[in-house]
């Protein structure tokens, strides 16, 4: 009874992240910008969040565990999650706010327990992608 799904494990993760992190960068542009991150943008980066992140997972063998990814703030680090945001972000000529790359990024680094979550090693995903499997959506 107590079992959850994939699909709603994977949302939880995704709603838990972004929520932490928004709610941290939102601080951040009030802080420097004085002035809350446009509703539009939020939203924009949550249906990009819910499309990229944790769609993969494979089982690490080191920690005897599942592991989901990738996850919302290695897509911030990057650049994908805000690329994809940029699509559905007002009309298509209208540009992703620097400031807000700046302060999601900020915001992910500061909250990282280790370099190696926020460091972007293209050979080791490459590997890890070619062990996952597709997560249930």
């Amino acid at each position: 009874m107590g079992e959850t799904s994939e699909k709603e494990k994977r949302i939880k993760m995704i709603q838990e992240e972004f929520d932490q992190i928004i709610g941290e960068a939102d601080k951040f542009c009030l802080e420097h910008l004085e002035e809350d991150m446009d509703p539009v943008a939020v939203e924009a980066l949550k249906k990009a969040a819910n499309k990229l992140a944790y769609v993969k997972k494979y089982y690490d063998v080191m920690k005897d565990e599942i592991v989901f990814f990738p996850s919302v703030g290695k897509l911030i680090i990057n650049g994908e999650l805000t690329e994809e945001a940029e699509n559905d972000y007002y009309e298509e000529e209208d540009e992703w706010p620097v400031e807000y790359t700046k302060a999601l990024k900020t915001v992910v680094r500061a909250a990282a327990k280790t370099e190696e979550e926020t460091e972007v090693d293209e050979e080791n995903d490459a590997y890890i992608k070619k062990l996952a499997t597709d997560v249930e959506i």
